[in-house]
């Protein structure tokens, strides 16, 4: 039995043993009242605070936090968040309180900071709109929709917590390398030359380079080959063309080159995936 794919080398994603559970009925948006400050008791559960608008601060502990649009709070069973709020600048948050199942080790953090400021806000704001839509209305299988949408969100605060340290590509490169990805994989067949993809990106060419490695993490030459094999995997597995067939299609010139770099990814030769080369193995 072959693997199709390298297993990639990353560390996993903290919350992928547990189970997020909201936790009735704390949850909401609201704009907070004339007067309004927030000062409660130790938290029994976690809490997604986010800022959709206004200023304030918010206290935690020794360290003050700056209010105002992005600026999103993972707080913890225990804690003792103390906030105000600018009275001609009032805010407006979205709060939802969940629990984990099962309860991390103690020393296990679902985040490794309790403040993040979100440099674009659309699709993170669209997931909390979701979740509190599952929690509003409930539905068939929307225990797991919010499942899914926290971790979908506390995914995305971690990357952005990652990103300010590291250099990271702007919202303009990374669309950018969107359309030169997807321009990749529509075109796998085709010999791509790095100028026509920056034509598609405009952008120089050198530039495209730097930007496209900092965001996908492998170069553009190593990415198109990657699409090519992939590709010539599905075509093998999946029709009755044969390797020099592929070959030629994944826009190979040498049927020598194509099954040498497709045995160096997947460890085997291209003809180990043809339609018909796998038998049924019977259940023992």
């Amino acid at each position: 039995m072959f693997i199709l794919t390298r297993i990639c080398c990353e560390e996993p994603f903290p919350l992928s043993g547990v189970r997020a559970v909201a936790t009735a009925p704390n949850w909401g948006k609201a704009r907070c009242e004339i007067g309004w400050d927030w000062s409660p008791a130790p938290l029994s559960d976690y809490d997604l605070w986010y800022v959709c608008s206004g200023r304030g601060e918010l206290r935690l502990g020794d360290r003050v936090y700056s209010l105002r649009k992005g600026a999103c709070f993972l707080l913890h069973p225990q804690d003792r968040p103390q906030a105000v709020q600018n009275p001609d600048d009032r805010l407006t948050v979205v709060f939802i309180h969940f629990r984990l199942e099962p309860v991390l080790p103690e020393g296990e953090e679902p985040l490794p900071e309790r403040a993040v400021y979100l440099k674009e806000t659309y699709e993170f704001e669209w997931l909390l709109h979701r979740m509190l839509d599952c929690l509003y209305q409930p539905r068939q299988w929307g225990k797991d929709e919010f499942d899914g949408l926290m971790k979908l969100a506390l995914l995305a605060l971690l990357r952005a917590s990652r990103d300010r340290t590291e250099a990271s590509p702007s919202r303009k490169e990374e669309s950018a390398v969107r359309r030169v990805v997807q321009y990749i994989r529509e075109n796998a067949g085709q010999r791509l030359t790095r100028e026509e993809l920056a034509r598609q990106a405009a952008l120089s060419p050198e530039y495209l380079s730097r930007v496209f490695k900092a965001s996908v993490g492998v170069s553009l030459k190593e990415y198109i080959t990657q699409a090519r094999l992939e590709r010539a995997v599905v075509l093998l597995a999946e029709t009755s063309m044969n390797v020099s067939q592929v070959s030629d299609s994944v826009g190979y010139s040498s049927v020598f080159q194509f099954s040498k770099q497709f045995k160096r990814r997947y460890g085997v030769p291209p003809s180990s995936f043809m339609r018909g080369a796998f038998q049924a193995q019977p259940h023992s």
